[in-house]
């Protein structure tokens, strides 16, 4: 899987809501966002594990044509998420998932920043997360 350039539906259950300035850039709904390690603004690049998970984007922000910070991006800090990646499997249950990118998870924590840990097997594409960023 890619990063999406567009709006994602991603079914979760209740969570909390953060806000957080947004770097200069779009960020989609559904899609996995990440504090910037340099600058501290949210963006969709998890920078190679660099970038620390900061949430779920609740609606999309775009701030692509402004300065950093010159948005809030509202962000699910909390609850259980359907996320995508590959390779899952029933015993992936309990695991702790990573993501690649803005919208890809995988079991290894190379070169990855942490998600949270899979409460739920879905399929070998899709699993259900939970986040808790408190």
């Amino acid at each position: 899987m890619a990063a999406v350039t567009a709006n994602q539906i991603t079914p979760m259950q209740d969570g909390d809501i953060t806000h957080s300035k947004a770097a200069a850039e779009r960020l989609y709904a559904g899609t996995m966002a990440f504090y910037d390690a340099s600058t501290g603004y949210v963006t969709a690049d998890d920078n190679g594990g660099a970038n620390q998970f900061a949430g779920i984007v609740r609606q999309e922000c775009d701030n692509s044509g402004g300065s950093a910070g010159d948005k809030e991006v509202e962000l699910y800090a909390e609850g259980v998420f359907r996320l995508k990646g590959s390779s899952f499997t029933q015993a992936t249950n309990g695991d702790l998932v990573y993501a690649i990118d803005n919208y890809t998870l995988q079991t290894s924590s190379t070169s990855a920043s942490k998600v949270g840990r899979v409460v739920n097997y879905v399929n070998s594409t899709t699993v259900d997360v939970l986040i808790s960023l408190f």
